[in-house]
């Protein structure tokens, strides 16, 4: 699949396939922003995901094992939106 896609995916297969803990995207909504990051997982870990930014409105987002931010139409209570098809947990922070 690296060869065909072009992408390195050695990350995503090692947590997948050798790691039995589910990755957890925490995130915190402030002031018009979306804070975000990969927990329980392993080093390096860099999978993007599909959320959803505004209700109803799906886009993909590239988290890392650090801390990322991005403007975002949510507001500070809103629950984030991960697309069903990423097998991944979530966590308000």
């Amino acid at each position: 699949m690296i060869q065909k896609t072009g992408k390195n995916l050695q990350k995503v297969f090692d947590q997948y396939l050798r790691h039995t803990e589910v990755p957890v995207l925490e995130y915190q909504v402030k002031k018009g922003k979306l804070l975000y990051r990969w927990t329980n997982c392993i080093a390096g870990f860099d999978m993007p995901v599909k959320v959803a930014l505004t209700p109803g409105t799906y886009t993909f987002i590239y988290p890392m094992t650090s801390w990322k931010t991005m403007k975002c139409g949510l507001s500070a209570g809103a629950v984030l939106a991960v697309d069903a098809n990423f097998y991944v947990g979530t966590k308000k922070g």
